[in-house]
């Protein structure tokens, strides 16, 4: 896979004749697949004329066996949004109450008006989910709390013990659903794992192959459930989703973390180079991650928008943050070091420019 290459055609871009796209709205990965994993995944392809194993037995098996889990909590879907949706349709009623960060993935909020459900948003503080803000806003028909950890967009990481004490004041009947999407982009030594939560307590934890693994286009995620979820979801999930190459080339790149360490320790140091680039302009303020993508804040909506279209004018696609509440703010994702390289720089000269003008 050449990353440096444009991998997506946007129609609403008009770059400047010579110019190569930058596509870094998306948080794509940037590893190159290992040539024996799409191997796997041509054998697989030879027989694809029989359905796909309905309940990814290999799969989970392999993610159980990877990551010291019980096979029989797992649950595939095609994406994290299959399973959020798989969750929501089988857990909320019309009218329940759905407790979210305020600045949390658009997607949480769509998903729970797909189940008829209502959204309230809960301040966040610092850039940080904020366990007593979400708290506050529990009442007797709150029916799930959702959040991403890491956040997206802001990238930060809530650790273990404020988790714990969330799970310990919530009441018991209220689903805490939590996406681990960027849990392997955590710093060294600061990821504490929560799988556990999921043996007494009503929690989900969401996990893909789409950010760390770099197979975004085979769609393909899991949810680690009470025993006592697992007959409803697979009830409401269409059957054999994940089809049979999705399968077979998840399990192997799930067993083989060796590559996984490799590319994610070239992704956080690529992602530190970058944001200490920044560190120091006027204009830009590049918010500490843990993920695979870094905020950008500016002083104002205007100057976001006034950032973005210089950057599109240059090839660099990065994501507006409108839909979450921050219009001030930037989203990029880690690319190669040669593409942040270019990023930066095309940074620095649009803070140059907007210093001279005012």
């Amino acid at each position: 896979m050449d990353v440096e290459s444009t991998r997506h055609v946007r129609s609403d871009v008009s770059l400047r004749p010579g110019v190569e796209l930058i596509e870094l709205s998306r948080n794509e990965s940037a590893m190159a697949i290992p040539p024996h994993w799409l191997q796997v995944a041509v054998r697989a392809a030879s027989a694809a004329l029989a359905y796909p194993d309905p309940d990814c037995k290999l799969l989970r098996k392999a993610v159980g066996e990877t990551l010291r889990l019980d096979p029989q909590r797992i649950v595939c879907g095609a994406g994290l949004m299959e399973c959020l949706q798989s969750i929501a349709l089988a857990y909320l009623h019309p009218g329940d109450k759905v407790v979210i960060p305020e600045h949390a993935f658009a997607f949480f909020r769509s998903v729970t008006q797909v189940a008829g459900a209502r959204v309230t948003l809960a301040p966040e503080k610092d850039w940080h989910v904020d366990v007593d803000s979400i708290l506050q806003a529990v009442d007797e028909s709150t029916r799930m709390v959702i959040f991403a950890n890491p956040a997206n967009p802001t990238g930060s990481y809530l650790p273990r013990r404020s988790i714990l004490e969330l799970r310990l004041r919530l009441p018991s009947d209220t689903l805490l659903v939590i996406d681990e999407a960027y849990a392997d982009f955590v710093g060294e030594g600061r990821y504490e794992p929560l799988f556990d939560l999921t043996h007494s307590c009503n929690t989900i934890i969401l996990r893909t192959f789409s950010k760390a693994y770099g197979l975004a286009g085979f769609r393909v995620a899991w949810a680690y459930c009470p025993l006592t979820l697992i007959e409803e979801l697979r009830r409401i999930q269409i059957p054999a989703i994940v089809n049979s190459i999705a399968q077979a080339i998840a399990t192997v790149a799930v067993q083989d973390q060796v590559s996984v360490a490799s590319f994610k320790g070239e992704m956080i140091a690529t992602r530190r180079r970058f944001i200490d680039r920044l560190i120091g302009l006027d204009r830009v303020l590049p918010l500490e991650s843990e993920t695979n993508f870094v905020l950008l804040r500016t002083s104002s909506e205007a100057e976001a928008q006034s950032l973005d279209a210089f950057l599109r004018y240059h090839g660099i696609m990065l994501r507006q943050q409108m839909a979450v509440g921050l219009g001030n703010c930037l989203r990029v994702t880690i690319g190669t070091e040669k593409q942040m390289q270019i990023v930066a720089s095309r940074i620095v000269e649009w803070c140059s420019k907007i210093s001279k003008v005012a």
